[in-house]
């Protein structure tokens, strides 16, 4: 099952990276990244989800393969960032961040709430020469659902 844009069928791609965040990153950045991405994203049909752990970045987006395409080189150039690791790049069927042009959890926020375990996991995938599918939705799925006020917290960005 594909898209239709325009009478014209499209293939839905998911891709995930991770990549480490420059030295001296701050908050305005991040909001910086959040705010235009969620401006593009909202025009092109992208959505996905962006985890930061005050060190690492990891990634998943969806859209039309010609849209991540373009994307891509993109986000490689972007020097807010570094050693970026392309970690998933297939076909998908249907979306699974569909509510988010950008979703985020920010675990470099001053929340009481303890994050190490959450930021470990982020360090489990730094290890990762790749992810399968299942377990890329699996590790973002996990920060969107949060339920707690003190984990909503996190998803304030």
């Amino acid at each position: 099952m594909k898209q239709r844009t325009r009478g014209l069928a499209m293939a839905l791609t998911t891709l995930a990276y991770i990549s480490e965040a420059r030295p001296g990153l701050m908050l305005k950045d991040l909001k910086q990244i959040l705010r235009r991405s969620r401006e593009k994203n909202h025009r092109h049909a992208v959505t996905g989800y962006l985890v930061f752990d005050g060190t690492y970045f990891a990634q998943i987006l969806e859209a039309d393969d010609t849209v991540l395409d373009l994307l891509l080189p993109t986000i490689v150039a972007d020097d807010r960032h570094e050693d970026l690791r392309l970690l998933l790049c297939e076909p998908i069927i249907e979306r699974n961040f569909d509510g988010w042009c950008m979703g985020c959890a920010n675990l470099a926020a001053p929340v009481h709430l303890d994050t190490s375990e959450l930021k470990g996991l982020i360090r489990d995938v730094v290890g990762q020469r790749s992810l399968s599918l299942p377990d890329a939705v699996d590790f973002f799925q996990l920060f969107v659902s949060f339920r707690t006020p003190q984990q909503a917290a996190l998803l304030t960005l």
